[in-house]
């Protein structure tokens, strides 16, 4: 692991920021320590203590009890020089009730993950098994309803969308390029209200209430089995709640970015989530790799300039060091202190919020040790 630097040489670190270090360190431990999941995930029931048990939605009936505590990611995933084969040993080394979240969006071009996703599970053939008493896949037909894994993927605004069938038509396409019949959580990308190209001109035309329409369709004719949202703040959650329910349709899930850095602008955003039983995922739960600390200089010396992706990620990642180094050193400390790793730890803090965190990886030990 890399150390970063988070001082200029030969000038001693200020009070104020050992102090506030500290504080972050002594924090983070009252919550890792604290809560039954004592930072191994391996297990797909979440029960928590009393400090952590009022941060979890208040529903029964929520479809993520009883699966595992953190979901995979789809986003940059590193397929080595077999795709296919590559993502399907990542989803074979996932333990039974992951959910594994992707969109349309999400490649080079529109599907791509989605079809190299639905290519893998056909590859690895885990999307017919089902999770026996020991948390274990197998491909016998048994009593246990929980499938292995979990398919979600999400609808993207676009300004030629603009009626709920389009929204059917979009699930069609992609439970056609996972290879289902029916996928388990299908989301709003984000709101249409960011998606508008003649705002500067004043014209606005918010087709959320459209696109929820859709969604509900999809779910009565039985092409998802649940709604969830993403990117939604308080007053959003709040709509399309009472929008759905209108419908007979549950929400069930809003994701959002959610790590130790980034969490206080979404308290308000979790409660009323949790007030309404909606499950809260969080992505970036490492802060793009941040936490793990990963990136030092060279890093930064050696990242392309230009408009593009690595460019976006190092003036987020430099924003993140900038501003969160007593949360960073915290975090390593803690680490230390438990024998795990920044990045168990991070995922550990999530969790024990009552978060889902969504978990990027690149290769199979990166999956090993988000799950503990």
């Amino acid at each position: 692991m890399v150390t970063l630097r988070t001082t200029p040489p030969n000038r001693p670190k200020s009070k104020r920021t050992t102090a506030s270090s500290s504080l972050v360190t002594s924090i983070i431990l009252l919550y890792t320590i604290s809560s039954s999941q004592t930072l191994s995930l391996s297990t797909t029931t979440t029960s928590s203590s009393s400090s952590s048990s009022s941060s979890l939605p208040n529903n029964n009936n929520n479809p993520f009890t009883n699966k595992s505590p953190i979901a995979f990611g789809t986003l940059n995933p590193a397929y080595d020089t077999t795709p296919t084969a590559g993502l399907a040993n990542l989803l074979n080394s996932l333990p039974c009730g992951t959910l594994i979240d992707t969109t349309e969006k999400y490649g080079t071009d529109d599907g791509d993950a989605e079809r190299e996703l639905g290519s893998a599970l056909q590859f690895c053939g885990r999307t017919f098994q089902k999770c026996n008493d020991d948390n274990e896949s197998n491909n016998d037909n048994d009593n246990n309803n929980t499938p292995d894994l979990l398919l979600c993927s999400k609808f993207a605004p676009k300004p030629w969308r603009t009626s709920p069938d389009s929204v059917v038509q979009a699930c069609r396409s992609s439970a056609e390029r996972l290879g289902v019949n029916s996928i388990f959580l299908y989301q709003l990308h984000y709101s249409d209200a960011i998606s508008q190209p003649f705002k500067i001109f004043g014209y606005v035309d918010n087709k959320d209430e459209i696109y929820w329409e859709g969604l509900a369709q999809c779910y009565h004719e039985g092409l998802i089995e649940h709604v969830g949202v993403c990117n939604y703040g308080p007053q959003n959650v709040r709509a399309a709640h009472a929008f759905f329910a209108k419908r007979n349709v549950p929400l069930v899930s809003n994701q959002i970015n959610f790590n130790l850095m980034r969490h206080r602008s979404s308290v308000e955003t979790k409660s009323v989530c949790d007030e309404l039983g909606i499950r809260v995922f969080g992505y970036h739960p490492l802060g793009g790799g941040v936490l793990t600390g990963a990136y030092d200089d060279e890093w930064f010396r050696n990242t392309p300039g230009g408009f593009n992706k690595r460019k976006s990620k190092s003036t987020r990642v430099r924003w993140y060091q900038k501003k969160c180094v007593p949360v960073i050193r915290a975090v390593r400390d803690v680490a230390s202190r438990r024998g795990k790793s920044p990045a168990q730890v991070a995922i550990n803090w999530c969790v024990c919020k009552g978060i889902v965190p969504i978990c990027g990886a690149r290769d199979v030990e990166q999956v090993l040790e988000a799950v503990g």
